[in-house]
């Protein structure tokens, strides 16, 4: 397998590298990012997503890595893609990685091109993200939407980019399964789909075991940022404010968490009367 070895801080590709690394509007603007670790890697070659670099902590060099990388780098021949592999020094890798001592190896991914608002969007069930902006969080919203079946994710202005660094380590591949739109506003998300709008809201509304239908037709799922909840916006377009039930020792759950109970609830209710 040929390298290319990276040692210098100064080195332009790394630079980019780095802004890629903390910055959404470098994200935007270099039209790809960052994923980390052995299982993203895995994930992304067996979705056939095309790999533009394969970066190697130097010092951590071992046969699975060197194994993987050559993998994706024919994988991505096939497709046409001339995927490159680097050595990066191993501060360096360390400075452009999500996480503390990872598996010591990270793809560059291009940002897919954005959908199109066709019929199999407008007509799917989505979770709409409302000002999240915890990274973590954000991924494992991803991640439990396409557990649950819900493939479409939008997102408003003021929700984490959903394609930085921490997010897909977080998400751990499900973006390769999921259609994602960024900066929909509430109103905007309205004349996309065509679902039922449900606001996840801690403060009122229905009970989300007791109401019965809310599950049935297409629908939209509204989790806001944890601490304010859902903006006004997205109350204003929501045809119904349902809660989960928690005991009076607890204020409210993590919105990841409240998201899994209400989307399998949704999945166990659909199951039942197939």
């Amino acid at each position: 397998m040929l390298a290319i070895d990276i040692t210098s801080a100064s080195n332009d590709r790394f630079k980019t590298w780095k802004k890629v690394s903390a910055s959404p509007r470098a994200i935007r603007k270099e039209g790809f990012t960052l994923a980390e670790g052995l299982h993203l890697a895995m994930a992304a070659r067996d979705a056939r997503v095309p790999v533009r670099a394969v970066i190697l902590k130097a010092g951590r060099r071992d046969a699975e890595t060197d194994d993987l990388a050559q993998a994706i780098a024919d994988e991505s021949t096939v497709q046409g893609v001339q995927t490159k592999v680097f050595f990066l020094d191993d501060q360096l890798f360390e400075e452009i990685s999500p996480v503390e001592h990872g598996a010591g190896i990270m793809i560059e991914i291009d940002l897919p091109e954005k959908p199109a608002a066709d019929d199999r969007i407008r007509k799917s069930d989505v979770l709409y993200l409302d000002g999240v902006q915890d990274a973590g969080n954000a991924g494992t919203l991803i991640r439990t939407a396409v557990a649950s079946g819900v493939r479409v994710i939008a997102a408003s202005r003021k929700t984490a980019s959903l394609w930085a660094p921490k997010v897909m380590r977080s998400a751990m591949g499900a973006h390769f399964g999921a259609v994602i739109l960024e900066g929909i506003e509430p109103s905007e998300a309205k004349t996309l789909f065509d679902g039922r709008f449900l606001a996840a809201d801690a403060r009122g509304g229905h009970d989300i075991y007791a109401e019965e239908g809310w599950e049935k037709g297409p629908t939209v799922w509204m989790m806001g940022a944890e601490g304010p909840g859902l903006s006004d916006a997205a109350l204003e377009v929501a045809d119904e404010r349902l809660y989960i039930p928690i005991e009076s020792e607890t204020e409210s759950l993590n919105v990841a968490a409240a998201a899994a109970v209400c989307l399998f609830e949704q999945r166990r209710r659909r199951l039942r009367v197939r």
